[in-house]
């Protein structure tokens, strides 16, 4: 009788922990883990550490949404996608964004020049070049304003503005210096991040600047670039490069 009391204890206890490893929420550092978890791990100054390994380490056959840091070859938190591992991005993880524009600017005597606007050339894969114009003081050859330009595809962030210039062959060297400012213009408002560089006007001269700044914009919004400059006679060129993330 005594045995079977014992078994009838111990199969009501093993149906009792079955029933509570089905039904069981875990929480740590909490004593109400959230309905929707199975685990939760409360702390407002501990971080979680999970499986770290080289690349070479990974399991061969892993489940879906097995997450480990690869300490490696690129290193960083790679989760298995039923496929194969992809990167998880990092809490700066949007794309960067590097808009290049090759520019010249043709002889024009009589000095200064400007304020002309072009387009900032849009993602490409090879070079592209806009003509500033030599004289209209709205428009770019290609039709750009401060009202019309590149439109902007996604959400984004720019935050550095860099112009690089070179005096080529084409153009007339008076001695004079030549300042060269360029604008971002949003929707057809100035934006308040600009740079400029300086050359002389022969042949050869050369300077590049960066500024730094935080513009933001949303898709669908219009960025040109308003284009000044203090001498024309030299012929320049120009690379343009509007960075962001």
């Amino acid at each position: 009788m005594k045995s079977l009391i014992t078994a009838s204890l111990l199969f009501s206890a093993a149906i009792l922990l079955n029933t509570n490893e089905a039904n069981a929420q875990v929480g740590i550092g909490t004593t109400t883990p959230h309905s929707s978890a199975a685990l939760e791990i409360n702390s407002t100054n501990k971080g979680i550490l999970v499986p770290r390994m080289a690349q070479a380490n990974r399991p061969a056959s892993p489940a879906t949404g097995l997450l480990i840091y690869q300490t490696d070859n690129t290193p960083g938190f790679y989760v298995y996608n039923g496929s194969a591992w992809t990167a998880v991005s990092g809490g700066s993880g949007a794309a960067s964004i590097s808009l290049t524009t090759r520019a010249t600017s043709p002889y024009l005597s009589g000095g200064a020049a400007g304020p002309y606007f072009f387009n900032p050339v849009p993602y490409q894969t090879g070079p592209k070049e806009v003509i500033i114009p030599e004289n209209n003081p709205t428009t770019a050859l290609n039709g750009t304003s401060k009202y019309t330009g590149f439109v902007v595809p996604a959400n984004c962030t720019f935050t550095k503005i860099k112009l690089a210039a070179r005096v080529i062959s084409g153009g007339v060297d008076n001695g004079t210096n030549n300042t060269t400012t360029v604008t971002l213009f949003k929707n057809g408002v100035t934006t308040g991040l600009s740079v400029q560089v300086t050359t002389g006007s022969a042949v050869g001269n050369s300077g590049a600047n960066a500024t730094t700044g935080t513009i933001t914009a949303v898709g669908g919004d219009i960025i040109s670039y308003q284009y000044t400059q203090t001498n024309q006679e030299p012929t320049t060129s120009y690379s343009i490069v509007l960075e962001g993330q």
